[in-house]
């Protein structure tokens, strides 16, 4: 295991439209990266000879194949398959800002973050007709402290984490694969019963395609549903948790209703994605038979 080495865990499925622009923004830092590893569960489109034809020119960059379908059985493989010491997971479609790699080598490195274990940051959408909104918003409550600061949080943002290898090895053999569970909440549970700190950062900033606003409100719930699934696992829901849960599906609504018109390929609102709408993004639970509680 390489020391104060980082490597970097991309899941991927069916992404050829993002992964190329999602591994140029990491190749960009390699210096401050050990190694990157795209984890293929099981993609029919390009993914996989995009990733080859990549790793062909940089030897950073590794394909590793994934059979068993899920976000849970994609991540483990990759952080299990991780030489570094410090493990970086984003998803397939984020683009890390400038730094980022070295936020996160920084950061675990200093004597005063030891009980520090899994740290997530902030973001912003690259494609989106809000993205002026939303960075007012996130300033807003990051000035205000609620956001970011090096914070103490209970949850981790997948798209945007990165972990000490010492503790994924201590909550390995607990972690759900279960499909109906959230993995990035149900990881940070298991982090946190384990009474490993987990830190929210203001300078580990990536940018995200909102593809989750796309999602139609019927699928969304199921979403939703996985997230009290998750808590209810661990026994740590509770009336203010399933309140917050549910605000959040109501407010899907709102942000389904502003997003359905605008088309990201053009980059304008228009008529035919306002009547026909779009294909949401595939979820990362199993919503099969999922409906939501009442």
């Amino acid at each position: 295991m390489a020391t104060n080495m980082l490597s970097i865990v991309v899941p991927a499925h069916n992404e050829e439209r993002y992964i190329a622009r999602c591994l140029a923004a990491l190749l960009e830092q390699k210096s401050e990266i050990h190694e990157i590893l795209v984890v293929d569960n099981n993609s029919t489109d390009r993914t996989a000879q995009i990733v080859e034809a990549i790793a062909a020119g940089e030897p950073l960059v590794r394909r590793i194949a994934e059979e068993r379908p899920g976000v849970a059985f994609a991540r483990n493989a990759g952080f299990d398959a991780a030489t570094g010491d410090l493990i970086g997971r984003i998803d397939a479609d984020t683009r890390v800002r400038s730094g980022w790699a070295h936020t996160v080598r920084a950061f675990f490195a200093r004597d005063d973050t030891a009980k520090v274990g899994a740290i997530s940051g902030l973001s912003n959408s690259y494609d989106s007709p809000y993205s002026k909104l939303k960075k007012w918003y996130v300033d807003k409550r990051t000035a205000q402290g609620t956001f970011g600061g090096e914070r103490r949080i209970d949850n981790l943002h997948g798209a945007n984490m990165a972990l000490r290898r010492s503790a994924w090895e201590r909550v390995r053999d607990v972690v759900s694969t279960d499909p109906r569970i959230h993995e990035d909440l149900d990881l940070a549970l298991c982090l946190r019963e384990a009474d490993i700190e987990i830190a929210q950062l203001t300078d580990l900033y990536a940018d995200l395609s909102p593809r989750r606003a796309y999602t139609p409100p019927r699928e969304y719930a199921a979403y939703i549903q996985s997230g009290i699934d998750t808590f209810e696992l661990h026994g740590r829901l509770t009336p203010e948790i399933l309140r917050l849960i549910r605000l959040q599906s109501r407010l899907h609504v709102l942000v389904y209703a502003a997003y359905r018109p605008y088309d990201p390929d053009l980059g304008r609102f228009t008529l035919r994605r306002a009547i026909f709408g779009s294909g949401g993004r595939a979820m990362p639970i199993d919503t099969k038979g999922r409906t939501a509680s009442p």
